[in-house]
């Protein structure tokens, strides 16, 4: 007949419960959404981008388009912090977002230059960011941090939104 078997002292209870528990806390850990990084302060940005109108240009491989207030389109659009780079990698393929500003100087009016050459330089602080791809790294200057990114959804063929 089976009986249930106390345990011989709180140490083996203990070790049991954390048996339990620890694959339990790994696969929560594991499947979390990773929070996007903040490199300068936080401002809302939603911007259109439209490959088949106004903004065909971005289909060349490394392009960029500048968008801040002066580019608004729409009253729902949101530029960020100091304005949104929008960047296409080296075939043309994928569009990566950028905020404009510097992350070692985050001054709003400190903006970064962007080269038709896959990078952007702070005019400030002279650091040279790579915006090829898609992750804003410093390649020399002071800066440590990276450009602070938005994630760039299609909604449609040709048409896509940058978001935070």
């Amino acid at each position: 007949m089976w009986t249930k078997r106390k345990p011989n002292s709180w140490k083996e209870s203990l070790f049991f419960k954390v048996f339990l528990l620890w694959p339990s806390l790994l696969l929560s850990i594991g499947c979390a959404d990773e929070l996007p990084r903040q490199t300068v302060p936080y401002a809302p940005v939603n911007v259109q981008i439209d490959l088949n109108g106004l903004d065909y240009t971005l289909r060349n491989p490394l392009s960029y388009k500048v968008f801040t207030e002066k580019d608004r389109r729409t009253d729902e659009e949101r530029f960020g912090y100091s304005g949104v780079l929008v960047v296409s990698d080296a075939a043309g393929a994928a569009l990566y977002a950028y905020d404009l500003c510097c992350p070692h100087e985050k001054k709003r009016e400190v903006r970064v230059v962007p080269e038709d050459n896959g990078t952007a330089t702070c005019p400030t602080c002279g650091t040279v960011f790579v915006t090829l791809y898609g992750l804003g790294t410093p390649e020399k200057g002071p800066a440590s941090r990276p450009l602070q990114c938005y994630r760039v959804i299609s909604t449609a063929p040709g048409v896509y939104r940058v978001i935070n």
